[in-house]
């Protein structure tokens, strides 16, 4: 008999309903674990989002806060066309030119905004990641009949990954992490005895598992449907190419999932033609941010050790190469290195006993083949096709297999479910330490009563600002940025790549310039313009119906003195300064 129908046999009843209430458990305990760590205990700390712009690195928070508040005015849908009448001004900014396949987590996003607030549904969907990571490794492990007080441990060492933390709020979308246990199981089902049978209930899980990986980020797909590949090809080996099919209904579930969440993006394409400017990328991005496997060892900058936080702090001032994406987000954790280090024994005996590799292993040298820099997915860059940049994602596949791995060796050693030596104390203290060390060694700082005021100080001075200037504004106003700058991933010298949408964030009436998609007619009238005279400019831009210039002070060296010293000699020096002083607004004369 299959696990999986093992599963929904001998567990019926009683046993169900104990692991459904284990479950419950589990979710109550990571929520208090993220509460904790995060100090959300008010009503206000919700409303303040987990980070805004004073980080550098983490600016995407802008863009992704961007897309909820659109999401949330019925702009962005699940198959209509992204058009942003508050963007993009004169005209209306379009977001179809980029595939995005995450738009359900996007949406799901803007209803609760609708409900509950912008910034406080920004920060129950990063806790809901987190929950169903270990909701979703704990589920994974029962399927393959692992011990429930392992399987309940290790779906919280997964949830607290530095992975999940360092991608955080900014990167939402890349810490939606949680359906790749499932997808290990999927695949361990595919490569191990007779594989996946057509119709039976493992074939229609792997199915769902399939479609909700394909509306998930990308490259988590991308190495799901490799395993699944290589799953096939092995079964159709073993016993003829009819065994393959599931493999196949698998990847087509994907690929479906996929394709459906981009019918906007294709239409659009077709009915405006290509736009080979949307998205230019270099081989060097390949490797600056490819997986490097010194990243899955060495500790973040911020760890809770000091040494190991001057180990970490200390290795970036060395390298030529970042750490693949910033903050650091590939280090594997004391836990994560020791469940690898207990792999490669295995494997080096099985080798020594002229045996098969773990399944295990052998899935993680496929990855660090491929996704390593200058492994296969380089030599595909150097070709042209420069899709996957940042494969130091793929640490997080490493991580789930080393864990899972060590889950289903200690379930061996540990006493059976029901017999008397399973109520002894020391596997349940033993797993509640390996709990405390994940906490202390994978988890950031804490953060205190003063970092979220200080986010809510940003977030306030912000709000004021674009108060101030819908009051001195009327209703669908249009108001022109500086810099120039294209949309999206293009940041200015000083200025994040999406920090012209700050005001979008709070605005009800008003229009701005910037936010639609580069590489088109409706966007590069900017540029042209930013070449003209500043007199120039501001007739044309008067003439146009532009009734302000909005300024962010770090795109200049001056600070923007220069420019508010010609708009004065010009006869237009009403302004106004955000709270922070880094913004300021400039009203031009209606027409």
């Amino acid at each position: 008999m299959t696990p999986m129908s093992k599963f929904f046999t001998d567990r019926e009843g009683s046993g169900i309903r104990v692991d459904l209430i284990r479950a419950a458990l589990l979710a109550v305990i990571t929520v208090l674990l993220w509460c904790t760590l995060y100090h959300r205990w008010t009503a206000e700390s919700w409303q303040t989002p987990l980070t805004y712009f004073s980080t550098p690195k983490e600016g995407d928070v802008i863009g992704l806060l961007a897309a909820v508040r659109t999401a949330r005015d019925g702009h962005l849908s699940l198959f209509q066309f992204t058009n942003i009448p508050e963007l993009g001004a004169p005209h209306i900014a379009n977001w179809d030119d980029f595939p995005l396949t995450e738009k359900p987590l996007l949406c799901l996003m803007g209803l609760l905004a609708r409900a509950i607030g912008l910034f406080a549904a920004a920060n129950v969907a990063v806790l809901l990641g987190q929950v169903l990571a270990a909701l979703s490794f704990y589920a994974a492990c029962r399927l393959l009949s692992c011990s429930w007080v392992w399987s309940f441990a290790g779906a919280l060492v997964f949830a607290l990954s530095r992975y999940a933390f360092a991608h955080g709020l900014y990167h939402i979308t890349v810490a939606y992490d949680w359906h790749v246990p499932l997808c290990l199981v999927v695949c361990e089902w595919l490569m191990r005895g007779e594989g996946i049978k057509l119709g039976e209930r493992r074939f229609g899980f792997a199915l769902i598992v399939a479609f909700v990986t394909g509306v998930q980020n990308v490259y988590y797909t991308c190495m799901f449907l490799q395993f699944v590949f290589f799953g096939g090809l092995l079964q159709g080996w073993r016993r003829g190419w009819r065994q393959a099919l599931p493999a196949a209904a698998i990847i087509g579930a994907s690929a479906a999932a996929f394709l459906l969440m981009n019918l906007n993006t294709i239409f659009y394409h077709l009915v405006h033609g290509g736009n080979s400017g949307a998205v230019v990328r270099d081989y060097r991005w390949l490797e600056v941010y490819g997986l490097k496997l010194v990243d899955l060892v060495v500790p973040p900058p911020n760890h809770a050790f000091p040494p190991f936080a001057a180990w970490g702090s200390h290795h970036l001032t060395e390298v030529l190469l970042s750490p693949g994406e910033l903050p650091p987000s590939a280090y594997l954790g004391l836990l994560g290195l020791g469940a690898l280090a207990w792999l490669v024994i295995v494997s080096w005996q099985r080798a020594a006993n002229r045996s098969m590799l773990p399944l295990e292993a052998l899935l993680i040298l496929w990855i660090i083949l491929f996704a390593t820099v200058g492994g296969i997915n380089g030599v595909m860059g150097t070709l042209g096709f420069q899709m996957f940049r940042a494969t130091t994602r793929y640490s997080i596949f490493i991580f789930c297999i080393v864990l899972m791995h060590a889950v289903r060796r200690l379930s061996l050693v540990a006493p059976a479910e029901g017999s008397k030596d399973g109520k002894k104390p020391w596997v349940h203290g033993l797993a509640l330490l390996v709990v405390l060390i994940a906490w202390w060694d994978q988890t950031p700082p804490m953060v205190s009563d003063q970092d979220w005021k200080g986010i809510a100080g940003e977030v306030a001075s912000d709000h004021h600002f674009t108060e101030n200037m819908e009051q001195r504004l009327f209703p669908g106003a249009m108001v022109f940025q500086f810099p120039v700058m294209d949309f999206p991933e293009s940041p200015a010298p000083g200025v994040g790549a999406y920090e012209h949408l700050r005001p979008y964030l709070y605005s009800h009436d008003l229009r701005f310039s910037f936010g639609t998609d580069k590489g088109r007619p409706g966007e590069e009238w900017q540029h042209q313009l930013d070449k003209v005279p500043l007199g120039d400019m501001v007739a044309q831009l008067e003439s146009d119906g532009f009734a302000a210039v909005y300024v962010n002070r770090n795109g200049f060296s001056d600070g923007g003195a220069g420019l508010i010293k010609a708009f004065q000699a010009m006869g237009r020096g009403d302004m106004i300064e955000s709270e922070r002083g880094d913004l300021f607004c400039l009203f031009l004369k209606r027409k």
